[in-house]
């Protein structure tokens, strides 16, 4: 009879490429984390195919918001993943102090919380960065062994099943929001067309979202000249160090 071991495997993280200058990927080994190097569009560090991790040091963070890149950021990386984290590493008192209007911050938390779903962390220093990045990874690890990380292929009857389905691929809807947009408009035909206020109004969608969902409905296609490239963590190809 063979008995499987049941010690967890190896945390796998993809880091970008631009990310190897900071000591939080040499940080993630230490913890026990294989790492590999990737040339990432959207995000730093991936620990899931479902959540990716934005880090900024306090002053870029401030840059980026004075510039308006931080909420086209946020824009793409929830667009891109169902569960996205902004980690903003640095001395955040002082950070706070040296602000010229505090409000800004809050309300930019605000936006970043409400309009894009995107969750935010405050850490010291590298390795509190990588401490939180690791425990996110192992949270995410813990989930997928709760059961097959495999898409559910729906019979033809399951009308509810495949109506959720389509929903929750709009972009930055998943599940739960689908689920309440069905709820709003009762068939998914009513929810296509629905105005851009509609759609903002029910809950955990908002303007931006809401906007986006309407430029990907009256968008025409385009033929893609390659094939768009996937990211899997199991890919063979990848670069470990």
């Amino acid at each position: 009879m063979e008995v499987r071991s049941l010690q967890p495997k190896t945390l796998r993280i993809i880091v970008d490429e631009r990310e190897k200058p900071s000591s939080v990927p040499e940080a993630l080994k230490k913890l026990g984390a294989q790492v590999e190097f990737k040339m990432l569009e959207v995000g730093d560090y991936i620990v899931s195919p479902l959540c990716a991790v934005e880090r900024k040091s306090s002053r870029d963070f401030l840059k980026s918001l004075y510039s308006g890149r931080l909420f086209d950021q946020a824009s793409r990386i929830s667009d891109r993943y169902e569960k996205s984290v902004l980690i903003v590493e640095g001395n955040f008192p002082n950070f706070l102090y040296e602000m010229k209007n505090p409000k800004v911050f809050w309300g930019t938390l605000t936006a970043l919380a409400f309009k894009f779903n995107l969750n935010v962390f405050f850490t010291a220093e590298p390795w509190q960065t990588a401490e939180l990045i690791y425990t996110i990874a192992k949270h995410e690890s813990v989930k997928k062994l709760a059961g097959p990380y495999i898409k559910k292929r729906f019979k033809a009857e399951d009308v509810e099943q495949n109506q959720l389905l389509i929903v929750s691929s709009l972009p930055g809807v998943g599940p739960k929001i689908g689920e309440r947009l069905l709820k709003r408009f009762g068939t998914i035909r009513r929810i296509f067309n629905a105005s851009i206020a509609e759609l903002a109004s029910v809950e955990g969608v908002g303007r931006v979202k809401a906007e986006r969902i309407a430029r990907i409905l009256d968008s025409y296609y385009k033929p893609l000249a390659t094939k768009p490239q996937q990211l899997p963590l199991d890919e063979s190809k990848s670069q470990t160090t």
